[in-house]
């Protein structure tokens, strides 16, 4: 795949989840006059905009900014959904036959801004179904992400320190385990409350789906900006990730990184970045380590309130001691992401290229993966999500390969302020090559799930 192909599938990834309620105001934007000025959109009454001033070879991916004041809120929701399910585990001996599902899922969103420099996000659900009649399947699913974070400017220098850690029952890519229940806490994870996210490269590779296998993942960086002038900035990361499982069958790993870049604005919405790193990943039940070193050249354009583009590559040199007298591969990684958006529309994807820790599965594998999120508002109580992705994770060593695949979307009908009735529809399958061993072989089928229910969100609550 081409780097120009990757922008492509960063730009084409439509998805999404997500209620009425969480659409955008479609108004004319005024420029800052510097990259730090507030920005206003035009409204009856006034919402002042913070631009996002994250640097492209920082820890954090680019974002279109915040709206409002800083408050802390809580925003609990409850769910009751009708589930048709053809393959719950995704196995390949289902026999494709449908099984039906009553389901109750509640989740809760919470921001919690401390002072003027620290917050604490999290984002979780938890559902239960009626029939758990499937070797394997649990009748309670549960996802929980959080994070807290400091972001510290001072004169000529910035300080960012954040940890962000998550359980899931199942994968999180494709939103494994929550299938047919529209938007719950893990399809938006800490994004839908409005944060940004971490750089792709630096969480553990989650893009195999293995059941509803329980893990755990945690990621702590620390970032220094330096500030030489308004346009120029050199950044200085490290960081650290592991990926634990409950299954003693699959591979626990943990990775650090050491990344190191300069950032200069062009424009008042472009800006370069030239960015070097290092990481080194770690098997625990294996005696073999893995370390890759790469150089990227980055670009991003953003227009604060609207939309928000970030795109770059470079070669990638891996080091392996998995086979015999160890391995060198020349190789090119790149990652890309695209947000906007408007009154009627809310776009959100994300593409990467390049080697990763092999998802518990394999030692290492060259990973290439596409997602996005689809908003889009028809009228004042009609609202669609749709949400798909691929991924291919080909071994480093051996010929094993996974490709996986989903899709979906969820319709929208508002009842009340706080409530709204959905009929949702999600696919998934995941394919292996032929030389595939091991208990994760059996995860290769496909999976249809059909969802009609009813959604009640309360207005967010004011906890300061």
């Amino acid at each position: 795949m081409k780097l120009n192909q990757l922008t492509w599938l960063v730009l084409l990834a439509g998805c999404a989840c997500a209620t009425p309620e969480l659409a955008a105001q479609d108004v004319p934007i005024a420029q800052p006059e510097s990259p730090s000025s507030p920005v206003m959109i035009t409204e009856p009454m006034q919402t002042p905009i913070t631009p996002d001033e994250h640097p492209l070879s920082g820890v954090q991916t680019l974002g279109i900014g915040s709206w409002g004041l800083r408050h802390s809120v809580l925003t609990p929701s409850l769910r009751l959904v009708e589930t048709l399910d053809s393959n719950p585990l995704l196995l390949s001996s289902n026999s494709g036959g449908y099984r039906g599902f009553s389901s109750v899922a509640g989740d809760v969103q919470w921001i919690q801004y401390i002072g003027r420099d620290a917050e604490i996000r999290y984002s979780g659900a938890l559902r239960y179904d009626t029939i758990g009649s499937v070797e394997g399947y649990d009748r309670f699913t549960n996802t929980h992400t959080a994070s807290i974070s400091k972001n510290r400017r001072f004169r000529t220098w910035g300080l960012v320190i954040r940890d962000e850690a998550e359980y899931s029952q199942g994968s999180n890519f494709g939103a494994s385990g929550m299938g047919g229940m529209g938007l719950t806490g893990q399809t938006g994870l800490l994004g839908v409350l409005g944060g940004t996210g971490l750089q792709p490269n630096l969480l553990p590779n989650q893009s195999i789906l293995t059941g509803q296998i329980g893990r755990i993942t945690n990621t702590a960086v620390a970032e220094v900006d330096a500030h030489f002038n308004p346009r120029s900035t050199a950044t200085l990361s490290f960081s650290y990730g592991l990926l634990h499982y409950d299954s003693s069958q699959l591979t626990d790993s943990q990775q650090a990184s050491v990344t190191g870049g300069y950032n200069r604005i062009i424009t008042a919405r472009d800006s370069i970045a030239l960015e070097g790193a290092f990481t080194r990943y770690f098997y625990p039940s294996s005696v073999g380590s893995m370390n890759t070193e790469s150089i990227s050249a980055l670009y991003a354009r953003r227009i604060s309130g609207r939309s928000s583009i970030e795109v770059g590559g470079g070669p990638e040199i891996t080091q392996s001691s998995f086979s015999a007298g160890g391995q060198n591969i020349v190789g090119w990684q790149a990652r890309g992401t695209v947000q906007y958006r408007t009154r009627v529309v809310k776009l959100s994807a994300q593409g990467t290229h390049g080697v990763t820790g092999g998802a518990g599965v394999l030692d290492g594998t060259t990973t290439t993966t596409g997602q996005g999120t689809l908003n889009l508002v028809f009228s004042r109580d009609w609202s669609a999500a749709l949400h798909s992705g691929i991924s291919r994770n080909q071994q480093l060593n051996g010929a094993q390969r996974y490709d996986t695949q989903f899709a979906g979307f969820t319709l929208y009908r508002k009842v009340s302020v706080d409530t709204n009735l959905f009929l949702s529809y999600d696919f998934q399958r995941q394919t292996t090559a032929s030389v595939c061993t091991g208990l994760t072989c059996s995860y290769v089928g496909s999976g249809n799930i059909f969802g009609i229910g009813f959604a009640w969100t309360h207005r967010p609550i004011s906890v300061e």
